[in-house]
């Protein structure tokens, strides 16, 4: 139920090799939001998730990305999950944020420079207004001479306006940001601030119950990271009026819960590579609790600790998490780097294996990648690299 709620499953719902609007929509209407990661290890996380959901080509991918969320304006960007794309009609659901966010409630270091600095944010909203659309980096430089605060104090002031709601990404350039009104950049729909803080936590529980397929009181309240106290409380609503309804889950030591219209899935998954970032392992206590699979990312670790690797991704296959990859994509040198790679104590048989290194194959390809090489750490190296080279 879980893969197939998310879009993992085998069976590909569309016919047509070529990659368009219709099918983001779709991976949309699986995933709900999709976090937006800096580190590009391999690729940008959203980037892989779309990947393992819909296939396509990496600069295709991020083109149709692109122009949906910038020039259709069907998708926008909020913290939502983390920093994320959502559909632009959902972004009502996070007023009460924006109202909690000019209260006070977000990151410290940004609530204290904005009780700090007024007057700064209040021009710096003004500049924007006048001069839209701009990045922080126009920020240094006034018109007609004179200079602004330092590039991290512009910064932080519109990182302010935007988790307040006074203004919007209009468009990305090589992962930088753009800003603008809201007024210039979404709809009248999306600008709507009618819906109320507790009806908004119902409806976006209701959508994490069907993102989720099945899910923890934790797991639902984790989706759009809801305030913990008011998302039980929500939660035991929809209890109430059947709108959520409670299952024992086989292994699981609490309730879970699936949506009213929830359908048993069969079937097994893709045979994938996940994002660190993918809605199915997001939340490390759900994915322990459904895969057995204790998974910690260990990019802030010393190296010399790590236990697995810098940037590992999960790898999918017949509906389990059965192996972890340490990957980097080489661009400079056309090389997929498998820097260690280590099955699951349950191990792989011969012909996991094999899929494991054809799909490797396929994400190199993927990013244009000429040549795999494989290294020497992990349970699972040398017999990788026999099947990657013979392939």
């Amino acid at each position: 139920m879980a893969i197939s709620a998310q879009g993992l499953q085998a069976a590909n719902p569309f016919s047509s090799s070529r990659l368009d609007v219709r099918h983001l929509r779709w991976a949309f209407q699986k995933l709900g939001v999709l976090q937006i990661d800096a580190v590009n290890a391999i690729a940008r996380s959203h980037l892989l998730v779309l990947r393992a959901r819909l296939g396509g080509s990496h600069d295709g991918l991020s083109k149709l990305l692109d122009h949906t969320a910038y020039e259709r304006r069907e998708l926008t960007e909020y913290w939502c999950h983390e920093a994320s794309y959502l559909p632009v009609d959902d972004l009502p659901l996070f007023r009460w944020r924006m109202r909690r966010a000019q209260n006070g409630e977000v990151w410290g270091g940004i609530r204290r420079f904005a009780a700090e600095n007024p007057k700064f944010i209040e021009e710096v909203a003004n500049y924007v207004a006048l001069n839209g659309p701009i990045n922080a980096g126009q920020l240094q430089t006034k018109p007609k001479g004179g200079t602004w605060w330092a590039w991290s104090e512009a910064k932080v002031a519109l990182e302010w306006l935007f988790w307040t709601g006074q203004v919007a990404i209009s468009r990305r350039e090589k992962f930088t940001r753009f800003y603008d009104v809201p007024a210039k950049v979404l709809s009248t729909q999306a600008l709507d601030d009618s819906v109320c803080e507790i009806e908004a936590h119902r409806q976006l529980i209701r959508k994490a119950g069907v993102h989720l397929g099945v899910a923890a009181v934790e797991d639902l309240i984790d989706y759009f990271r809801l305030p913990k106290v008011d998302g039980r409380q929500r939660v035991m609503e929809l209890v109430e009026n059947n709108e959520l309804l409670p299952v024992q889950v086989e292994g699981w030591d609490r309730v879970g819960y699936i949506s009213p219209d929830a359908k048993v899935a069969s079937g097994t998954s893709k045979s994938v590579l996940l994002s660190p970032f993918d809605p199915l392992v997001w939340f490390r206590p759900r994915t322990q609790r459904l895969f057995d699979f204790k998974y910690r990312l260990e990019i802030y670790v010393p190296a010399a600790k790590r236990v697995h690797g810098y940037y590992v991704l999960p790898f999918l296959h017949a509906n389990k998490l059965c192996a972890r990859v340490d990957v980097k994509a080489d661009t400079k040198a056309g090389v997929l780097r498998v820097l260690a790679v280590h099955a699951e104590p349950e191990g792989m048989r011969d012909d996991a294996v094999e899929t494991l290194a054809r799909e490797l194959w396929a994400l190199a390809a993927w990013r244009n990648l000429e040549t795999i090489k494989v290294g020497q750490r992990g349970n699972l190296a040398r017999r990788l690299k026999k099947v990657i080279h013979r392939l």
